[in-house]
């Protein structure tokens, strides 16, 4: 059975699966499903827990073992997989069935795993694993849902606020729902339960924290974001930050990008090419982008301007450095700038 993250609650109030699939790439969802099956198991009995990280290596017969063996403390035993792939091989296609099939009710099966293809969904073996366990699928929220889900949050610890303080907030996290999290928890401790925020509670208090960071600056960089990265880059300069690790660290970016781009000229798709340079998930679509925009001559250029970045890092070039990283990183977003003497 297939239920939405919000309805997982009411699901497993209902009946207890022998197993439960989360699937998803959005962190704060898959955090909160993942600790609300621990905690309905916990009030259930199932006091032992054993947790597998499956990788390609994984013995799928530990599964079946796990299965079998008896709680040393307990009648009843949650078992975790935390899946680095959706995608499944036949051993493990056939290890899940095996379980399923002489699965015991004093077992609970919890898979965690990146979002599943659709392609995968539509298969005959998935069709059929999904008649035997609880599929939760987790989106990340549309922009226009966040303040929606943001009221509810402030809801959830008695907290209401003014429509333009919540779309404020909204704004700040740029999507981020961790950070989002973090933000609603900040204000409960700060101001208390009972309270009523309003825009210039949010103004004062909620950090501009939406990525505004080394890795969110990179992340705007592949997506060619130029606005972005300029907003980023004034954020990072007011606070201090040191331009030698920022710089190490779009070094690193545009050598990979190299690489792969080789790759993709020697014939190789580029999907197979980001797989092989074990490319985080949430990061794909972005180094695709970036890779589809971008040529090698390009990257050669983007690592001399590098260069004279370190040099005025270490006062050996007259142009000031935080000039010279604008140019450099709107460079890798896709905006050409002419020279600045």
């Amino acid at each position: 059975m297939k239920v939405y993250a919000n309805q997982l609650r009411s699901a497993l109030g209902r009946k207890l699966p022998l197993a439960c699939w989360l699937s998803g790439d959005e962190p704060l969802q898959m955090r909160d499903c993942t600790d609300l099956v621990r905690e309905v198991c916990k009030h259930q009995g199932f006091s032992e827990r054993e947790r597998y990280d499956v990788d390609a290596q994984f013995d799928w017969g530990n599964l079946l073992a796990a299965g079998n063996s008896l709680s040393l403390f307990s009648d009843r035993k949650l078992i975790e997989l935390n899946l680095k792939s959706s995608k499944l091989d036949e051993s493990a296609k056939e290890a899940l069935a095996e379980y399923l099939q002489h699965a015991s009710p004093d077992n609970l099966l919890l898979l965690t795993s990146p979002r599943i293809e659709p392609a995968t969904v539509k298969t005959q073996w998935f069709t059929k694993l999904e008649s035997q366990l609880l599929l939760v699928q987790m989106y990340p929220l549309d922009a226009d849902k966040i303040p929606a889900w943001i009221s509810n949050r402030l809801g959830d610890l008695a907290i209401t606020a003014d429509e333009d303080a919540v779309q404020l907030l909204a704004d700040r996290i740029e999507g981020n729902m961790l950070a989002a999290d973090q933000e609603v928890i900040k204000l409960q401790l700060l101001f208390g339960s009972g309270t009523h925020l309003s825009i210039e509670h949010i103004a004062r208090t909620v950090a501009d924290n939406a990525r505004f960071n080394i890795f969110g600056l990179i992340d705007a960089c592949l997506a060619g974001e130029s606005a972005r990265v300029v907003r980023t880059l004034q954020r990072l300069q007011q606070e201090g930050q040191e331009l030698l690790p920022l710089n190490a660290m779009i070094c690193k970016e545009l050598r990979q990008l190299s690489s792969m781009l080789s790759d993709i000229a020697l014939g190789q798709r580029i999907d197979d090419v980001i797989q092989r340079h074990h490319v985080w998930k949430n990061k794909q679509a972005m180094v695709r982008h970036a890779l589809r925009r971008l040529t090698t001559a390009q990257i050669n250029i983007l690592m001399m301007q590098a260069r004279q970045v370190d040099l005025a890092i270490k006062g050996m070039q007259s142009l000031p450095p935080w000039m010279l990283m604008e140019q450099l990183c709107l460079g890798l977003s896709g905006l050409r700038l002419p020279a600045k003497c």
